[in-house]
Order: C-alpha cells, then structure tokens, then sequence
C-alpha cells in the first residue's frame, strides 16, 4: 500500500511538473478572484514576505493546481474587503521600501476584525513568533547576567531592558524569574509597545502595561497605559525568589499574569490596544537580577 502511494504521489507531482518545467516570473501578472471580487497584482507583489504561505502559494510551483473560475482567474474563497487590505499594504511595502509591514498595526475592514487577523494567520503573514527569551536593549546601569536571559542592576536608578521577540499576534506565554530583589523595594513586570524612545522610567510610557513593588508606600503599584494604579486587584507587589508566568492575547488585548507564591490569584489587564510589543523590566536598586 506505502509503495502504491508513493509511486500514485509521484505520478501527481509529475503531472504538475517541476518548478523549472514553468519558469515564473517575479513580473508575470496574477489574476485573482478572491471571494467574487478581481484583482490583478504582480507575482513579487504577492511573494515578497519570505517564508510566508502567500509566497510558497504563488512562487510558480502550484500555478496548474490552482482552482480557477470561467474567466481563467485563480479563485480564492477569502473575504474581498480583507484580502484588499492585504494587497494594499503590501503594495505600500514594496513602494515605500520601508520593509516588513507591522500587521498587527493595520487596521481591518470595519466588523470584520477577527476574520482579518484569522485571514494573516493563514497566509502566514502575521503567525505568533517562536519566543526567544533574551533581551534586545538595555538601559545605562543595567548589565547581562549568564547569557542573554537575565539583566542585574548596577548601581541605584530606574533602568530599563527590553526583550528581543516583537508579539504582535496571537497568544504569547513567558516567564521571569526574580533572582535578587533588595528589600522587595522595586521591579517593574510586563510589556511596552516596539519602537519607543524611553527615559528611564520606562514604566509610565503611554503603552507601558505590567506590575511592580511598592517602593516603600503602603500597596504595591499597576501601571495601565502609563498610569500608576495602587493595589489594584489586590495586587500585592513581587518578592525576591519570585516565579512569574505572564500571558499576553495580542488580538485581544487581554496581558495575564500568574505567580508561584500566590497559586489561588490570577491579575489581569484588559483594553491594550491592538499593536506590537515586547517585554519590558524595570529595575532600581544595585545588585536585583530577574531572568527571562
């Protein structure tokens, strides 16, 4: 039966014939149907995300297996609106030359949201990273312990570090560990939108949203969009030794966030706007470490 298969397989992928039996062109014109709207592109147009299923899609190697409608036009059953946005901004790319496109910035047709996102998931456009646990900048004062995965406080001072994978879609779980914390005086948690110029009291930037100590007053602080919250739900501050899991949903907007200690608590903010982000420390005091 194996065998069967194999020789049936082959005589498929023989049938279909090899990418250099159909030379493509990075200038041939495609034309599309996509959900009974037409729209005609440039193959590069269509394959400039490298890596991306839309790419592997139109490389030229599945031309003759595409389902094509009466007028010859290859037939996509996705949303018009949606995929007019895609082809949009692609095109942008390619004539800006700015680069990747941030899709987890641009904004979807109006009530079709969930269907947008799901649509750059399929193409391959905007799939969740594979979290790299290291850490991409660093504030002045602030040093790599072992590795890359762990930043120590050198000298008191707020300090900042960044992590190195941008979240821009989908769900992302990480976890710290807080190794030294002096007293349980300072240490900021959480995330910040890519891209900002920060001072160094990171954590009351405009899309800064994560936890952190009390620093000596009476309830630990939350900051949500920049804004200092006190002891909001119940939130008690870290301590050293610490082991924190958070969970960020992109396409929600929801960042959760577990710690070991307290096993019955789960703290939660809602309401990020849609966008890119990264992980964010805060650190004050000489000698505290956390580890990503």
């Amino acid at each position: 039966r194996e065998k069967t298969a194999l020789v049936d397989e082959k005589a498929a992928m023989a049938e279909l014939g090899s990418p250099e039996d159909r030379p493509a062109d990075a200038k041939d014109l495609i034309k599309l149907n996509v959900g009974g709207r037409c729209f005609t592109t440039r193959r590069r147009t269509l394959t400039q995300v490298e890596g991306s299923v839309l790419e592997g899609m139109f490389s030229g190697r599945w031309d003759q297996s595409f389902e094509l409608d009466d007028e010859g036009c290859v037939f996509l059953d996705l949303d018009p609106d949606c995929f007019a946005e895609v082809l949009h901004q692609l095109r942008l790319s390619q004539l800006t030359g700015h680069g990747e496109v941030c899709w987890g910035k641009v904004t979807p047709p109006e009530r079709r949201e969930p269907y947008f996102r799901a649509m750059l998931d399929f193409l391959g456009l905007a799939k969740m990273p594979t979290f790299v646990p290291h850490f991409h900048m660093l504030y002045q004062g602030l040093t790599l312990g072992d590795g890359e995965s762990s930043v120590v406080s050198a000298g008191d001072g707020h300090k900042w570090a960044i992590g190195e994978t941008i979240l821009e879609a989908g769900t992302c779980v990480w976890a710290f560990k807080v190794h030294a914390l002096a007293n349980n005086y300072w240490c900021f948690l959480g995330v910040i939108a890519a891209g900002r110029q920060l001072n160094a009291r990171s954590f009351c930037d405009p899309s800064s949203y994560g936890w952190a100590c009390s620093a000596g007053s009476a309830q630990a602080e939350c900051y949500i969009g920049g804004h200092a919250v006190h002891g909001w739900n119940g939130w008690s501050g870290f301590h050293e030794g610490d082991e924190v899991t958070m969970q960020l949903n992109v396409d929600a907007g929801v960042l959760s966030m577990k710690v070991a200690r307290l096993p019955l608590e789960v703290f939660r903010f809602s309401g990020l706007p849609q966008g890119a982000w990264r992980v964010h420390v805060n650190l004050y005091t000489n000698g505290d470490r956390v580890e990503l």
